[in-house]
């Protein structure tokens, strides 16, 4: 007994299974964790080396260089890329795709272990290798208080900071504001002069001093005895009561040379909002935790501390949810599939004109997408965006199989057959060709699920969720609408009277249209089969037409889309050389303009001398593109007449952000490398003065900035070694004036702090004191540092960058919303980079990066899966009908829907501009090439069923036109579905907006292109397989597929063969 037999005598067991697939996808769907985008694990692993108070220049010399003279030689590298700031160097290695990126952090390390020369004050490197759900908070999280700053962060990092990090699902928190404690101890220079002590000898003292040191095990009895010293210090009395010398057979404590006591760092940055100085934490996700469970445990954890300190002045208030941006796109898109589903349904009740019909197509629906819920749920997948885009887009490939079955059932009942062996008959007929159509739209995704890179990882959801649904329709059509076509489908005969409802469905729905159209192309189908020559003119015409219109209308193409939410960053450019309290003078004067501003609901701002950043929520009601477009304007002209500031903004923020990307949006990059840093800053500045003026660009920023205000002290060897004092020695000692000199660590409450050697207390530095620094050499008097030393004030980089070991410039050319990436990419070279390039010495390059590069990337890898697609779709369909040519006839579907979807973007580009062509749009491309074959499919299975059946071929395939035109506009018209997901606009919608005008339009225009191309071709085809067959003296028997001979007795070579073989009918 055959499945479908099976299932249509046993109703009951199939009701069962619907039930047990539906609870079980269900269940999976409460389990699956729900998150804004696809995780992203980009091959990169950093390397983060501070290196207190070292100015960029030390920094690139004494760690960057080492470092990256063993990191070179690391496996699978594709480029290394470091940035020396002041204090910090940071290295990122970027591997090639599919690397594994353990075994690379493995080596990592093992290369940094054989960097042996680092500074003493260098710390121990950090190597992170992150994924995008660790780069990128789900939560903001800002203090309002009225205390001291400084103290509620103390609190913040023994409570607050260590609950929240608590939180199951919670992977980090970050905590920003306020001054971090540590340890000073404030040297007595007069009481030190007096001793003869240095600052290197109390360094060293201390750091001798403070330690735990192993002393390994003791067996004795049954026991074993871990020994060790212990030295560390855990008390400030053990600081000062420090041995430092021994002068005259008495002991120089600490405590007669030094004051020891808690202190606060240096501030970087400051937190800031309403111009107020707070505190912000940021929450990040662990990889695969459930967003919205994370922020429900997020939301109730700041409950609980805002209820203990109720009365301690402390609110802890959540600014930025991920969350709210979650709901709103999955709202929308599971709108979008419930319209979706309705119109699909909507289709079969104008086609069908049965409501029993649209109960069995009604419920294809849900069984599939809920039973998908279970595979994803198998598969590990995430719920997020991308894959219930996949699924909406879906839902018209889930009733294709199913229209098509219950279609043929529906035409057998009208022979007058029972309702089971209506169901069964039309169920065998027509099962190959559903499952040929189904594994051709499955066979496009092979490609994209086994893409490495960015792209493809966001591609492989929707490949994912698009294939299970696919597949699981099939089984639904070959096992319950025959079923339930056996026990619901009620149409009888087409003789039968119809009733009075449907005489109005007839007149109201026009499908007196239909019959007109299919009439209207089966008569110019017999038309066209009268003459060669207009039969090669057709089809040339239409093949070569689509193709050459497709590439002549292509649009420019793009990378990823943006997200739209309330949100706009404002990055603020100042003169090199602000302290922080000038930035903060600025920066409260922005935030006092912009909260003029009627339209703006929040404004908090990042104060820090690099990049100082203001961020603005705008209220709900004015967040749309054109509404926050008005609100940035605004704020431009708000920026105006600050001196020497520049702010630019930036409101579709990216929904997959890079690494070190600060603020998103359509970036090109240039990196212009050589190995002198005034001769690439040269090259930079041309590029970035020729690109400031090119139309579309919004702002040009460049990584170098020369102008860093510093003071260079210039030892003189010669006399400081006749005093016996080495330049590290007077290093050190102004660098513990100035800055103060790390010694160490105190651990307070199981938390270490820095132990910290000053001269001055902070901020009490002066220029002129530098001169007169007294320094202590071993032999000789106390001597003045303007002795042995020249200080001279000097400009300096705030950071330098080198790209593969080369020092180098990034510039970063920001473009406007309606610019597209590939514009840009072209206009640059064109007007810019290629009259530069000819004129640069050797050893220097210029290079377009960053997403120009990914996009090129992608944009390869994105043809050669189109071309895949189509050659795996074409040897399955070989593979299943047994023939080379006829797959090849199902291929010229193809170029029609090529130019549809270009059209059909087109058209939705000019309606909202920010809708691109874009890699997703690309994506929409190749899964369309799938379905575009499932008419051509139709109709080559009905015409061969015909020929075995012993029909001519002429007359075969235009009775596989009138047969199969409505199950074909019925499929087609599923893509109606399409129109709640192309014209929504709300949050989310950027990412599949392009893909579905691409489809929407190719599937359409191909749609009516392959009613006349296919069957044109295939009578071209039979034609000269039967003059081949006529030469060579064979029967007609060989026209027959897979050898059936039921032809009529005579030849069909001939024109007037053709004709006195072409029904009546058709004319």
């Amino acid at each position: 007994m055959s499945l479908i037999a099976f299932c249509i005598r046993y109703p009951v067991t199939v009701i069962v299974g619907i039930l047990l697939a539906i609870l079980f996808g269900v269940i999976s769907l409460t389990r699956l964790p729900i998150q804004m985008t696809p995780t992203i694990d980009r091959p990169e692993i950093t390397v983060e080396t501070v290196y207190r108070g070292a100015a960029p220049q030390e920094v690139e010399n004494e760690v960057i260089d080492r470092q990256e003279e063993k990191l070179t030689a690391v496996q699978n590298l594709r480029e290394m890329v470091s940035t020396s700031y002041e204090g910090r160097g940071v290295i990122t290695l970027r591997f090639d795709w599919g690397v594994n990126k353990d075994v690379a952090r493995l080596e990592v390390s093992e290369k940094l272990d054989l960097v042996r020369d680092l500074p003493d004050d260098a710390e121990r490197p950090i190597i992170r290798a992150v994924t995008s759900d660790e780069e990128t908070p789900i939560a903001w999280i800002i203090v309002h208080t009225n205390r001291d700053i400084n103290e509620v962060r103390l609190e913040a990092e023994d409570v607050i900071q260590p609950r929240l990090e608590r939180i199951d699902g919670v992977g980090a928190v970050w905590l920003f504001g306020g001054q971090e404690r540590e340890v000073h101890v404030v040297l007595d220079y007069p009481a030190m002069t007096a001793r003869n002590i240095t600052v290197g000898q109390v360094r060293d003292a201390l750091l001798r001093e403070n330690r735990n040191i192993k002393g390994g095990n003791i067996d004795e009895g049954k026991r074993r005895y871990l020994v060790r010293t212990v030295g560390q210090f855990t008390d400030l009395k053990q600081i000062e009561n420090v041995i430092v010398a021994t002068q005259d057979g008495k002991p120089v404590y600490v405590r007669d040379i030094a004051v020891v006591r808690f202190g606060l760092k240096e501030m970087e940055r400051d937190i800031r909002l309403f111009s107020k100085p707070t505190l912000g934490f940021g929450v990040l996700r662990r990889t695969g935790a459930n967003t919205v469970e994370v922020m429900k445990g997020v939301r109730q954890e700041i409950a609980y501390l805002n209820s203990i300190y109720a009365e301690k002045d402390i609110r802890l208030e959540q600014v930025y949810d991920e969350t709210d941006y979650i709901y709103d796109a999955v709202n929308l898109v599971t709108d979008n599939l419930y319209a979706a589903s309705l119109l699909a349904v909507m289709v079969l009740l104008f086609f069908l004109r049965s409501f029993s019909s649209l109960l069995v197509i009604g419920l294809s629906i849900p069984i599939s997408v809920i039973t998908t819920f279970t595979v994803l749920d198998a598969l590990g997948r995430s719920l997020n965006i991308v894959m219930l885009a996949g699924l909406a887009f879906a839902v018209g490939n889930v009733v294709d199989n199913s229209i098509v079955v219950l279609e043929n059932i529906f035409r057998h009942r009208q022979m007058g057959k029972s309702r089971p062996q209506a169901a069964l008959d039309g169920t065998v007929e027509v099962w190959s060709a559903i499952l040929a159509s189904t594994l051709t739209n499955l066979a496009v995704f092979l490609p994209i699920i086994f893409m490495q890179d960015e792209a493809g990882q966001l591609f492989r959801d929707i490949a994912i969720a698009t294939s299970i649904s696919t597949l699981l329709s099939l089984s639904v059509a070959l096992t319950i609408v025959p079923m339930m076509a056996s026990r619901v489908l009620t149409v009888g005969s087409g003789e039968r009277r119809r009733g009075g409802w449907q005489r109005v469905l007839d007149v109201v729905l026009l499908s007196w249209l239909g019959q007109a159209f299919s009439h209207g192309l089966l008569r110019g189908l017999a038309w066209l089969q009268r003459g060669l020559v207009r039969r090669l003119v057709v089809v040339c015409g239409m093949t070569v037409g689509a193709l050459a219109l497709a590439f002549s209308l292509m649009p420019p193409i793009d990378y990823l889309p943006k997200g739209n939410r309330n949100l706009i960053l404002s990055l603020v450019k100042l003169p090199p050389g602000f302290n922080l309290q000038q930035v903060e003078g600025i920066i409260a004067e922005l935030e006092r303009r912009y909260m003029a501003i009627p339209e703006i609901e929040r404004v908090f701002a990042v104060v820090r001398t690099d990049n100082p950043l203001l961020g603005v929520l705008v209220r709900r009601e004015h967040s749309s593109i054109q509404g926050m477009q008005r609100v940035v304007d605004d704020m431009r002209q708000r920026s105006v007449g600050i001196p020497g500031v520049r702010a630019v903004f930036v409101t579709q923020t990216p929904l997959f952000r890079r690494s070190g990307q600060l603020l998103g949006g359509t970036n090109v990059e240039v990196d212009v490398k050589g190995h002198d840093l005034d001769t690439v800053r040269d090259i930079a500045s041309a590029i970035e003065t020729q690109s400031r003026s090119l139309p579309g660009i919004n702002y040009v920023n460049t990584s170098f900035e020369w102008g860093n205000p510093e003071l260079q002290v210039t030892v003189d060897r010669e006399k400081a070694s006749d005093l016996g004092l080495s330049v590290s020695e007077v290093g050190y000692a102004v660098e513990t004036l100035i800055a103060g000199t790390l010694a160490g660590t105190y651990r307070e409450r199981g938390k270490e702090r820095d132990l910290t050697l000053i001269g001055l207390e902070r901020g009490q530095a002066r220029t002129h004191v530098l001169d007169n620094v007294v320094l202590y050499p071993p032999r000789g008097l106390p001597i003045r540092l303007a002795d042995i030393a020249e200080v001279r004030a000097a400009e300096g980089p705030t950071k330098i960058e080198h790209i593969d070991r080369d020092r180098a410039i990034k510039l970063t050319v920001n473009l406007k919303e309606e610019v597209s990436l590939q514009e840009a990419i072209d206009t640059l070279n064109t007007q810019v980079i290629s009259d530069l390039r000819r004129e640069l010495p050797l050893g220097y390059s210029i290079a377009v990066s960053g997403q120009a590069k990914d996009l090129d990337r992608t944009w390869d890898s994105l043809k050669w899966s189109f071309l895949l697609a189509v050659i795996i779709t074409y040897l399955l369909l070989c593979s299943l009908y047994e023939s080379f040519s006829y797959p090849f006839i199902v291929l010229f579907s193809i170029p029609p829907a090529l130019v549809g979807g270009v059209i059909g973007l087109r058209i939705m580009h000019a309606i909202e501009p920010t809708v691109k062509m874009d890699v997703i749009a690309m994506l929409g491309f190749i899964i369309m090439a799938g379905i575009v074959v499932n008419a051509a499919i139709l109709l080559m299975e009905q015409t061969l069923n015909h020929m075995r059946q012993g029909m001519h071929p002429q007359e075969a395939v235009l009775e596989a036109v009138r047969n199969r035109l409505r199950p074909i506009f019925m499929t087609a018209s599923s893509i109606l579905g399409f129109i709640p997901l192309v014209a929504s606009s709300g949050a989310g919608s950027e990412l599949y907006r392009g893909m579905g005008a691409v489809q929407l339009g190719g599937i359409a225009l191909s749609t009516i292109f392959t009613l006349i191309l296919v069957p044109t071709i295939f009578s071209l085809w039979m034609d000269a397989k039967a003059g081949l067959l006529s030469l060579m003296g064979k029967t007609p028997k060989e026209l027959m597929p897979n050898g059936n001979g039921n032809g009529h007795g005579h030849g069909y070579g001939a024109e007037a063969a053709v004709t006195s073989h072409t029904d009546s009918r058709y004319d």
